[in-house]
Formats: C-alpha cells, structure tokens, sequence
C-alpha cells in the first residue's frame, strides 16, 4: 500500500481554532483543514495550495509544529502539520471540495472555540488535538 502524505493548517484567532465540519454519507465530523501533497509538490506548495482551496486564505507566515507518521497503522498516512501565524483573504471555501459538495458529502469552514475544541469528539486526526492544545497561542 502506498504511503500518502499530507499537509495541515492550524489557524487560530482569538481564543478560536478554525476547523472543517464535514458531513459525509450521513456521518458528521471535524477536521483540520489541509489535504494530500500531489505527485510532484513540496510540502509548502501543497499548504499554500490547500489553504487557498479550502479557505480562501494567502499564508503571509507560518511555521512547521510536528510531523504525525501513521504508517504504522492501517491509515499508511504522513501529516505534517503547520501553524498559520499571519494570512490574508476572506473565508469561503471553494476548490475541488466546493465543486464535490452534494447531499452526501459537505464541507464547512467553522470558528471553533477553545472550549468546544478540548470536547469535539469526532475530530481527525485526533492524535494531534494535544499536541495543539499546549501551543503558547492559546495564553495569548
């Protein structure tokens, strides 16, 4: 099985995480927002590409937090996931998830609140919500 890599976005802004709630085939969800790094894209090319994407938004400064290897299980997944300390655009999704939305498959960009966030219980990955709880940006 092939390894598939991707990238994700956290974005937080005033006391707020910004998350996709998915709805799909009748389950909902949340997840980071971010995507797959196609054949032939860096992993930078490939954020910048998915926050546009999905969020409309132009990185001005990020920073790289962690690499998430699930290869070891049945996921076969690589996440490397950034902070996205300063960006521009207004939030609207759009790209290849605005072009699929249907009845069973729907994607919306959401304001989470910190709270809230510590108690999503369908959030994915989930293994990097700790991790994102103890960034400093949280006491700011």
């Amino acid at each position: 099985m092939e390894i598939r890599q991707r990238v994700t976005g956290v974005i937080i802004r005033d006391g707020k995480i910004l998350l996709i709630r998915r709805i799909k085939n009748g389950n909902e969800y949340y997840v980071y927002p971010g995507g797959g790094i196609d054949e032939g894209e860096d992993k930078l090319t490939a954020l910048n590409r998915e926050m546009k994407e999905e969020l409309n938004f132009e990185i001005k400064e990020f920073e790289f937090l962690f690499k998430l290897d699930d290869t070891y299980d049945v996921r076969q997944q690589i996440d490397y996931t950034y902070l996205i300390k300063d960006f521009t655009g207004d939030l609207q999704l759009g790209g290849p998830e605005k072009e699929i939305m249907n009845e069973n498959n729907q994607y919306y960009p959401e304001w989470i609140d910190f709270e809230d966030f510590k108690n999503i219980a369908d959030l994915w990955p989930e293994k990097i919500r700790d991790k994102i709880l103890n960034l400093e940006i949280w006491k700011k």
